[in-house]
């Protein structure tokens, strides 16, 4: 390991409670036995690539057994998804590539898997019905995770933390210059960056818009301000259960509870995601903008 390298996105100092994040000691505990290997992050991204949809596939098949299995590997999923990085700290080799290898598989991930619950649903539900609530689901899920990276990557620019992930991704002049004697890993990076735009972009977009409108009372005069609000730990951790580790603990969750009905279990977890996810983020929203507004005070 290389002297103060760290399995860590933030410095010890910054660190607050992630309730997305609860396989990290798993993770950090493996990558620290990899990083001596030959093993870099991208090989753990491609294998829980692999294991996710795995896993997806697991739910078409419509049985409870199955469906075990599928969330055990979801779960598995996880745990890998935070060790690729981790590994790429210690070994001291974060990359942009590496990191939009991993948002991307994660969409891959997540749309197999709303593909294999619409399946699923379909067996007792009408197939319309099934593939409109699980694309629901597959967007409204992926734009709650835009809404907690947004407010996390904010936050390890303003504490020191792990800088591969901006709040608008580019190809930038750093990116340039670190690849500018690998033409073809300049070319992948910008073929990665394109294909994360078109996946994500306008999330990306439509979170900034939002969380413009609720720190509004507070512009342009007490910027400082709204940045203050925005890093309360608190707040950080109520927005982290916006992540996708909280969805597969709650996969999970409903998996295990559909011994019965595994269907009509697997139809609640794609309503707890689109409904359920959706009021909470906009919940968040609103409170920042009230607590903006308390901030701001009276405008004359």
């Amino acid at each position: 390991m290389h002297d103060g390298a760290t399995a860590e996105k933030l410095p010890k100092s910054a660190r607050f409670i992630d309730l997305s994040d609860y396989a990290r000691p798993a993770a950090a505990w493996l990558a620290r036995r990899l990083h001596g290997t030959r093993v870099r992050a991208p090989h753990v991204t491609l294998v829980w690539a692999v294991i996710g949809l795995s896993g997806a596939y697991c739910f078409t098949v419509g049985t409870y057994p199955m469906a075990l299995l599928g969330a055990a590997a979801m779960q598995a999923k996880n745990i890998l998804d935070a060790v690729d990085g981790s590994l790429a700290r210690l070994q001291n080799r974060p990359s942009r590539i590496g990191r939009f290898l991993d948002s991307i598989c994660d969409a891959m991930v997540a749309a197999a898997l709303c593909g294999a619950l619409a399946v699923a649903v379909a067996r007792d539900r009408p197939v319309g019905y099934a593939v409109v609530l699980a694309s629901g689901a597959l967007v409204l899920g992926l734009l709650q995770g835009s809404v907690f990276n947004y407010f996390y990557v904010l936050f390890r620019e303003r504490r020191g933390g792990d800088t591969t992930s901006r709040v608008r991704e580019e190809l930038t002049q750093d990116d340039r210059e670190r690849y500018a004697g690998r033409p073809a890993a300049l070319t992948t990076l910008r073929l990665l960056i394109v294909t994360y735009n078109w996946i994500y972009g306008w999330q990306d977009r439509l979170v900034q818009r939002v969380d413009r409108w609720t720190a509004e009372p507070l512009l342009p005069e007490q910027t400082n301000e709204a940045a203050a609000m925005r890093d309360d730990v608190k707040l950080l951790t109520v927005v982290s259960a916006l992540g996708p580790g909280v969805t597969i603990l709650i996969l999970d969750l409903y998996a295990v509870a559909g011994a019965r009905h595994l269907a009509l279990s697997l139809e609640l977890f794609l309503w707890t995601v689109a409904l359920g996810g959706t009021v909470y983020a906009a919940a968040i929203f609103v409170r920042l903008r009230r607590a903006a507004a308390r901030l701001a005070g009276p405008r004359i």
